[in-house]
């Protein structure tokens, strides 16, 4: 793609233990300037997870025209109504009772990154050599260690580390937002948990951080965490500045 990113590249995979993969990514261009990525991942486990990652998907294929110095609002906007729309759809179908979504998005224009995420997909960037963890999770144990009901050091293994406190079609959706300054060699990493808790954060920066093409770095992500379990679907989506 010769828009915003030097290359870029996207893979899912449904894993060794899915029956049906509700992982979901996009890779586009905006008419108004700059370019889109973005990985949702349905939650529920059943066909609804999967309808709301459509969902999210969707809403981005058509969002086209962003003002600029509107990024970040135009964003939140935009999972707002995803959310609004997702309730509506459970309200309507019973069979959607409870689905939902995870997503992280950026935006990319005039060498600013735009990020919003809801859930526990996450981004990450990859700077001369040093992996960042852009996003944090909006998971149950991150809630209860911000009440003091929960010590930081307990988290990692509490089983609330994988109950989601935010998803898209909640109903209440508060979306997390920021933005960096990019540069060129700046390699964004968004993902989706079965692929990041699959992989330590040394194994995803040293695959990340070899001389090979974007598409081999995605693609050996992918058989990385298939090899240390691959209990969940998987996706990644690469982006070279």
């Amino acid at each position: 793609m010769t828009f915003a990113f030097k290359a870029t590249s996207g893979r899912t995979h449904i894993g060794l233990a899915g029956v049906r993969n509700e992982d979901r990514y996009i890779i586009r261009g905006l008419g108004s300037g700059g370019a889109i990525l973005a990985v949702a991942d349905g939650l529920g486990g059943n066909v609804s997870g999967g309808y709301a990652a459509d969902c999210i998907i969707d809403h981005l294929a058509a969002l086209d025209q962003v003002e600029t110095g509107n990024e970040l609002a135009a964003l939140v906007t935009l999972v707002k109504a995803m959310d609004g729309h997702l309730v509506s759809q459970q309200e309507a179908q019973a069979a959607l009772a409870g689905t939902g979504s995870t997503m992280v998005c950026v935006l990319l224009r005039d060498n600013t990154a735009y990020w919003i995420h809801v859930g526990d997909s996450r981004l990450y960037l990859f700077r001369d050599g040093r992996l960042t963890q852009i996003t944090e999770d909006q998971t149950l144990a991150r809630f209860l260690v911000g009440e003091g009901e929960l010590a930081l050091k307990d988290a990692a293994t509490h089983y609330s580390i994988d109950v989601m406190d935010q998803f898209v079609g909640c109903g209440y959706a508060i979306p997390e937002t920021g933005s960096f300054s990019s540069r060129g060699g700046d390699l964004l990493a968004l993902t989706t948990d079965g692929l990041h808790k699959s992989l330590t954060p040394q194994l995803l920066a040293t695959i990340l951080g070899n001389r090979e093409a974007i598409d081999q770095k995605a693609e050996r992500l992918i058989q990385a965490a298939l090899k240390t379990g691959g209990r969940d679907n998987m996706t990644i989506v690469l982006a070279k500045v």
